[in-house]
């Protein structure tokens, strides 16, 4: 991806003549590394995004939501505090870097004119966003602190001096310095030879150039004119928007949008889409993988206790099930007890070994019973009993524990479908809940103050006028379907699979078959048989369903049912988004 200078500076031209004179309404936090700004220009209502995310660091305009945090962080209150209500002047590019600058005109509490400066540091695993007091050059705040960064040299904390990253290659301003260096080259790659020396600009953007002017990446030497040449190509690269050949785009790959540019670069050897400006491009890009990212990242610790717990389980259920087959050798034990009491007179004190007719077998053939040498005969038998005693209450507890072991790794694994599944801060908390019941983490008390999480409801959907329900966790799947559904309404869920408890709320009148169809592809799609082409679903009347012995929240048993084959579909035309 070409998050250089060269397509930072086109995007921020195109910001600027977006958000030059804008107001600056509202501000939140989604992310720890990312701010969101509802602006209004032009009349327009708009949401920019600024990311320091180490491997995502971008701005851009979006219409995608996010969910915020309960409580705003303390940089979010910040900013709210300085840059509610202010007004936006312009955008620029500072040191010819890739740090971005949006020059905000604000006021205090004392009605006195502030200029502030948002800066935007997209400089990989060093992004960074701060807000400058543009009079002072002093930091305000930052969103990344540091008391002294070894990698910039520089003190990023509230009060200190503002200070761009040291740049020790040539800036693309320096026409003549970047064709001295072109006239320097003496072989090998030249891509390389230009990366070495050049600042802001991507391996990619420096062998587009190369190509533009005509040239090789290994040429054996260059001539002045086609080191003029080279060097008018980087120029023109620099100041791209302002070049005919401005065409904002992104690269697609198996049909995703997976890299934007600020024109097609053929010598990629990619296929290009085009886009209206580079900042539709880069939210197309960034978008849908940033949400796959986001994601993980703030569920992890729910996969790795869930997978914990699933673990601790399986191990405990092969020790049930080692002591069990130990226990089934019970009988034998009793036998060899009755063997030895019927032969206690051929049996001396001392003896290792018993050879005792066994008459339980056919001819009576001699078998050997171990003997405790410090034990008398009797004892011994007594031995044999006591131990066959121990093991039949031994099996009947291991039964039980098996069933408890196998009862919890199902319904473990019903909430790995529900984490894959969770789609807001709400599905998490309620996930957390789960977990923290079934002993698998500990979530602390919230803090004094602090705003509880909204309890979350089933997804809601409208098929042919009959309200569809399904849970998006188990804990709503045991109350949607045991509190608030009714006996006749139809309940759906996916065959031998785990996931959602769908409702067709019945409301006392007959479910056309192409409600239940419908309704069968959500409950398909809301299991672990989403990404099949066909499933098998059951439906049957909600009085039909019961509570699972287990106690388990969500998990049930039914016997009279119908199935019926479907393909999983979201029916996202039919969800009431508005729930």
């Amino acid at each position: 991806m070409p998050n250089d200078f060269v397509t930072l500076n086109a995007l921020c031209g195109e910001l600027n003549a977006a958000l030059a004179g804008a107001r600056i309404d509202k501000i939140y936090m989604p992310e720890d590394d990312e701010i969101t700004i509802a602006v209004r220009a032009g009349g327009t209502n708009r949401s920019l995004v600024v990311s320091c995310n180490a491997q995502n660091p971008r701005i851009h305009f979006t219409d995608r939501k996010k969910q915020n945090p309960v409580n705003a962080p303390s940089f979010c209150m910040l900013l709210r505090k300085f840059l509610s209500g202010a007004t936006i002047e312009s955008c620029r590019m500072l040191g010819e870097d890739r740090i971005f600058c949006i020059d905000v005109l604000s006021r205090n509490e004392m009605r006195d004119t502030l200029r502030l400066m948002l800066v935007a540091e997209m400089t990989g695993r060093y992004s960074n966003i701060l807000l400058v007091d543009s009079a002072t050059m002093r930091v305000k705040d930052v969103l990344k602190q540091a008391s002294f960064d070894t990698a910039t040299k520089r003190c990023l904390l509230p009060g200190a001096q503002y200070s761009l990253p040291p740049q020790s290659k040539i800036k693309l301003s320096d026409a003549q310095g970047i064709l001295d260096h072109i006239r320097a080259y003496v072989g090998g790659s030249l891509s390389a030879h230009l990366l070495s020396f050049i600042g802001g600009m991507a391996p990619s953007t420096v062998n587009e150039a190369i190509r533009r002017a005509g040239l090789t990446d290994r040429p054996p030497a260059l001539s002045e004119d086609s080191a003029q040449r080279l060097a008018a190509e980087i120029q023109e690269a620099a100041d791209i928007r302002n070049s005919p050949d401005y065409a904002p785009c992104a690269s697609v790959k198996n049909g995703v949008c997976d890299d934007f540019f600020a024109m097609p670069y053929p010598s990629s050897g990619l296929e290009f889409r085009r886009f209206d400006t580079l900042s539709e491009a880069v939210d197309a890009c960034v978008g849908e993988r940033d949400a796959a990212e986001r994601k993980r990242k703030h569920v992890k610790h729910l996969v790795k206790a869930c997978r914990g717990l699933i673990a601790k389980n399986q191990k405990k259920l092969e020790k049930c099930l080692a002591r069990k087959q130990d226990a089934e050798s019970a009988e034998k034990n009793r036998i060899f007890g009755e063997l030895l009491t019927s032969s206690l007179h051929s049996i001396k004190r001392g003896d290792k070994v018993a050879r005792v007719p066994d008459y339980y077998l056919d001819g009576c053939p001699i078998v050997e019973i171990p003997l405790d040498v410090t034990l008398s005969p009797q004892q011994n038998a007594a031995q044999y009993y006591k131990k066959y005693a121990k093991q039949k209450r031994t099996a009947k507890l291991v039964d039980d524990q098996i069933a408890e072991c196998r009862d919890m790794l199902e319904y473990l694994q019903s909430v790995q479908t529900f984490i894959d599944g969770c789609e807001s801060a709400e599905d998490i908390a309620d996930i957390e809940r789960e977990l923290e019941d079934a002993g698998a983490i500990r979530v602390g008390k919230p803090q004094k103050g602090a705003r509880k999480p909204k309890p979350t409801s089933p997804a809601l959907y409208d098929i042919d006028g009959f309200t569809v329900a399904a849970g998006r966790n188990n804990i709503q799947n045991e109350k949607l379907t045991f509190k608030t559904a009714n006996g006749g309404d139809i309940w759906l869920h996916a065959k031998n699979s785990h996931g959602s408890h769908v409702i067709v709320f019945a409301e006392g009148k007959t479910v056309p078959n192409e409600v239940i169809a419908k309704a069968a592809a959500i409950a398909a799609y809301r299991s672990e048989a989403a990404g099949s082409d066909k499933a098998q679903v059951d439906y049957t009347a909600r009085k039909n369903v019961k509570h699972h012995p287990c106690g388990k929240p969500g998990m049930v048993l039914y016997t009279v049912y119908n199935s019926i084959a479907v393909k999983p579909d979201a029916m996202s035309d039919h969800e009431l988004k508005h729930n």
